[in-house]
């Protein structure tokens, strides 16, 4: 008979809606076999760990990843950005399409499904690009499995950019086969008027990026996809909602009676980092959208509590730190390394007391496996699931320093932020590829997972 895989004993199970003692067993398949109540001895396995009593979650899940992989292995490459995962606590990672080949077709989707099959350290989706010039192709990527696809109303060339008649195209087209839109809200007109009278004074200081991203650009763009989202009843996900502003209008369309299907994406630099870190870090605190003042900080860690955020995503975007290091900030790309600190920047909100621990495991875990397709595989520690299992010390209290991003960034703007709360064991089915921050031996065991029917909470 073949031997249990895994079993941890002594540990605090964690789910969206309870804490209990127990222990997990994962059988030879890769799947959890048991779940032991609190006091059962362990069972035989090829690894048995005794929790210590500290919390175990489901493999975290993180929604939103710019893997640069295919195109742009100089910034990040999935075996790199894997191991980033791996270590901090991550077990799947959805990665966005912005590649070369970009995921706009079937091409750009089985280069970025080959890359990760050559070298990822855990599971992973794709999420695919809606343009105005790819109509055709996106029914393609939506049989091949995409997590979702996505698209932006700014930030993006001309050519890219979803206007308001291309957005209805594509919010009617994800109605009609029953997928999930992401879209990076914003008003283009305000951003490049903005850019316009900015550059037109001479300003380059990084202040003046985040100038042109006012919080009521992206509240525009909020308003916008809401209607579009409640006329053809499609299940779209604002991405990267950062003001108080916007969490309002989201707040406010859930509890519409004219009720909107939206789904709100927060990431942990929005949570933490205001925009005051922008005088110390210049480029390398520079971000999309950018970072907000502390009121909207605490506005998001509220929106998390009252459940107004469904989910926080990483929004990882790494660059190098010679890309980073130009004092023009027209000139120096936007994006910051993520999935190193995204699990210790919300298990931190848990260990304030701001938001519960079932919480953490919703937000990173169950509603981004039930959203895009995963559930009843990943997401939840139940029977038949897949064993990926997440220990994680609650009372583990770590300033971020630079040894600590482990993405080919090498830098973050949480240097200098203490969290608690880390993880410290990392498991993708049942076998243990991650421990105290150092990724275990043996090769890349992550796998391409296509999306099912979604599954979500009406």
């Amino acid at each position: 008979m073949a031997k249990n895989l895994l079993c941890i004993h002594n540990a605090r199970l964690v789910s969206g809606r309870e804490m209990r003692h127990g222990g997990v067993v994962v059988g030879p398949d890769g799947r959890i076999a048991d779940i032991a109540e609190a006091g059962a001895p362990p069972v035989a396995a090829e690894s048995v760990i005794d929790a210590g009593n500290r919390l175990l979650f489901p493999g975290f899940i993180d929604a939103h990843v710019h893997m640069r992989d295919p195109g742009f292995p100089h910034k990040e490459d999935f075996e790199s950005g894997s191991r980033a995962a791996a270590c901090g606590g991550i077990t799947t990672v959805m990665c966005m399409p912005n590649t070369d080949p970009p995921v706009t077709s079937i091409d750009g989707f089985d280069a970025a499904r080959e890359a990760g099959e050559l070298s990822s350290h855990v599971d992973f989706m794709l999420q695919g690009a809606v343009t105005p010039a790819n109509r055709q192709e996106r029914q393609d990527l939506e049989e091949a499995g995409v997590a979702s696809l996505e698209g932006l109303m700014s930030d993006v060339p001309d050519g890219d950019c979803l206007d308001r008649t291309e957005l209805h195209v594509a919010v009617e087209g994800t109605a009609a086969c029953g997928g999930v839109l992401g879209i990076y809200t914003g008003d283009r007109s305000r951003l490049e008027t903005a850019i316009t009278i900015l550059r037109a004074l001479g300003r380059t200081d990084f202040r003046s990026f985040a100038e042109a991203r006012s919080p009521k650009a992206e509240e525009r763009g909020i308003r916008t996809a809401i209607a579009a989202s409640r006329k053809y009843k499609a299940r779209i996900v604002l991405r990267q909602v950062s003001t108080a502003g916007g969490f309002e209008l989201a707040r406010a369309a859930k509890a519409s009676k004219r009720k909107a299907p939206i789904f709100v994406e927060a990431t942990p630099h929005h949570l933490h980092l205001d925009d005051s870190l922008v005088e110390r870090f210049h480029g390398l605190a520079q971000v999309i959208p950018p970072l907000r003042s502390r009121s909207d900080c605490d506005a998001a860690v509220r929106a998390l509590a009252d459940g107004t955020v469904d989910f926080v995503a990483s929004d990882h975007a790494p660059h190098t730190q010679d890309e980073k290091a130009g004092a023009d900030c027209w000139s120096v790309p936007a994006g910051i390394p993520g999935l190193d600190t995204l699990v210790p920047a919300v298990a931190d909100l848990a260990a304030r007391g701001l938001i519960s621990w079932p919480d953490v495991a919703r937000l990173l875990s169950e509603t981004p496996a039930a959203l895009f397709g995963l559930a009843g595989r990943k997401g939840s520690i139940q029977r038949g699931a897949d064993g990926d299992l997440v220990l994680l010390d609650p009372e583990l209290r770590r300033t971020v320093s630079r040894t600590d991003i482990r993405s080919r960034a090498g830098r973050s703007p949480f240097e200098g932020t203490t969290l608690t709360g880390w993880p410290v064991m990392t498991a993708l089915r049942g076998r243990v590829i991650a421990s105290d921050g150092k990724l275990a031996g043996g090769p890349p065991a992550g796998i391409f997972l296509k999306r099912a029917e979604p599954s979500w909470r009406s």
